[in-house]
């Protein structure tokens, strides 16, 4: 991965190492090979990350990557926390996903991955 990416696996972990007043953003894509976006915006929430104003997206909206990306950095902010089912989410290889992982550490957002044996919390 890279040394800003952390795997987690519980809803603590996510948490943990938050800066205070940070956000959680939760991100999802829709690309062959991963889990539908509705599947990986349950996995989400089921660890407390909900997606505001989460919408499915349309299937005629064509979008570069380039595009796509200056949409996810004018969101966030310094001190951010991005939290993905898979590093995939950024982007369609690995050459790609590095430069994205790069540029949002660059920004000091920090990366959280759920981890494919990531179990939900449990409700006491």
């Amino acid at each position: 991965m890279s040394e800003h990416v952390e795997q987690v696996s519980t809803e603590n972990e996510i948490w943990r190492a938050r800066p205070v007043g940070s956000r959680l953003v939760g991100v999802v894509v829709a690309r062959d090979g991963m889990p539908s976006v509705i599947e990986q915006r349950d996995q989400l929430t089921q660890f407390g990350v909900t997606i505001e104003g989460f919408r499915h997206p349309a299937p005629n909206v064509s979008e570069t990557w380039d595009e796509r990306l200056n949409r996810l950095f004018g969101r966030l902010e310094r001190g951010d926390v991005v939290v993905v089912t898979s590093a995939l989410v950024f982007g369609r290889d690995a050459a790609e996903e590095a430069q994205t992982i790069a540029e949002l550490g660059r920004r000091g957002i920090m990366i959280k991955v759920l981890t494919h044996d990531a179990a939900p919390p449990v409700s006491g």
